[in-house]
């Protein structure tokens, strides 16, 4: 059973919660997110979401590398435990770009309310698509790598698909294979890959958000 810290709508401790509970009643809690990337290689990797984990949607999804939830009494670094539980990585904290927080509500279905305060964090790496190894592939199917370039095209809708490398070989993906509340609104994957192109042109860090 996770436990997790609960908050207001201002981000003010009001106590504890189980997991599912909190879904269940649109708990505001915080989350670790966390977008990987090869700034050698100009690509990005992405997990592909294996469905059967949390039933939101009915097939596997391309999602952000990482996202998972901090657990009661966890603080800010203590999210580098999500990022070695689904990817297989050893990384520092200190190695990663924080791109601050996003509060975001949703109810992708009635009985599963998002009300989070998610950290962003962008996270580069030298490592390929071998290097994402024992992780969890109850939650996880495989990952999957672009071009970001050709990935940032493909959200503007100036190409129809584009090809992705995965464990598994290459694949053909169009904008269905996305989590689709990402794509809209305020358009978060859109948004993570400027950040991600801007650190690579090595802008000033103190000015990157997400």
């Amino acid at each position: 059973m996770e436990i997790l810290n609960i908050y207001n709508d201002n981000h003010e401790l009001l106590g504890t919660c189980e997991k599912k509970l909190a879904h269940k009643l649109g708990m505001w809690h915080e989350v670790f997110t966390c977008l990987v990337f090869n700034p050698e290689k100009n690509t990005v990797f992405f997990q592909i979401k294996n469905h059967s984990h949390n039933n939101i949607h009915e097939k596997d999804l391309i999602e952000i590398t990482v996202g998972g939830h901090y657990q009661a009494g966890e603080n800010l670094e203590d999210g580098i435990r999500e990022l070695e539980e689904e990817t297989g990585l050893k990384v520092k904290f200190k190695d990663l770009v924080n791109l601050g927080i996003r509060q975001v509500a949703t109810t992708p279905t009635p009985t599963y309310v998002i009300r989070e305060f998610q950290n962003i964090f962008l996270c580069p790496i030298k490592g390929n698509l071998a290097s994402f190894k024992n992780f969890d592939s109850n939650e996880v199917s495989e990952f999957i790598e672009f071009n970001i370039d050709e990935l940032i095209n493909l959200l503007l809708k100036r190409s129809d698909k584009i090809v992705g490398s995965t464990q598994s070989g290459n694949r053909e993906v169009n904008l269905t294979n996305f989590v689709e509340s990402f794509l809209s609104g305020d358009k978060l994957y859109l948004r993570l890959l400027i950040a991600t192109k801007r650190y690579i042109n090595k802008e000033d860090l103190e000015l990157i958000f997400w």
